[in-house]
């Protein structure tokens, strides 16, 4: 039987979180009070990744992170047909 359920997710979001808020506010402080041009570009740059894979996160589970309940039945019109041999 095939779990579709995510191991210690709420371990996972709280981290996720926090790792997220403490950079958020390492990133305010220093787009205020730093006059550092060059890592003021790269505070907005990660932050553009980050946006960028959040989107393709999305975009990804979206369609393509589906759970298929159902066992191969071995037939070929199945997805993957399965068959067995022996050795």
């Amino acid at each position: 039987m095939v779990n579709s359920r995510i191991p210690h997710l709420r371990v996972v979001v709280a981290v996720s979180a926090a790792a997220i808020i403490g950079f958020a506010v390492i990133s305010f402080y220093i787009l205020r009070y730093s006059t550092d041009d060059v890592t003021k570009g790269a505070i907005v740059g990660t932050w553009q990744n980050v946006a960028l894979l959040a989107f393709g996160f999305w975009l990804g589970s979206s369609s393509g992170g589906k759970v298929k309940d159902d066992a191969p039945t071995g037939k070929p019109e199945d997805p993957v047909s399965v068959t067995e041999t022996t050795l």
